[in-house]
């Protein structure tokens, strides 16, 4: 099998999920791998969240991997939106950020909790 190629029935490697807090927020979460077989879907939540939403929250801390279609994503969603922040707990994915430069450019942080405090 190659890279990028999945097993017919397998679950998607990434799930997305947004909901609206009650003070306006919206929230994207993701789990899984966003790479180069992921990254569309992605991508598109990710434009429609900062379309619909003041601010923006991007939660990462279910996601193991993130290619530079990811990083790429991120950048354009933060050029996007003026109020977006990324949230990430798994030391991979800061490393991503911190090596690439990107999270430099980013409002990163541990916990939504984080943001509002």
């Amino acid at each position: 099998m190659l890279p990028g190629q999945r097993v017919p029935g397998d679950p998607s490697p990434l799930a997305v999920t947004t909901h609206r807090r009650s003070d306006g927020v919206l929230v994207l979460t993701a789990v899984g791998e966003i790479d180069a077989a992921t990254v569309g879907r992605f991508r598109t939540e990710l434009s429609g969240a900062c379309v619909t939403g003041k601010r923006v929250i991007v939660d990462l801390s279910g996601v193991g991997f993130l290619s530079c279609a990811g990083l790429h994503a991120l950048e354009e969603a933060n050029a996007a939106s003026p109020r977006f922040s990324v949230i990430v707990k798994t030391n991979l994915v800061l490393r991503i950020l911190d090596v690439s430069g990107v999270g430099a450019g980013l409002d990163v942080r541990r916990d939504v909790e984080d943001i509002f405090s």
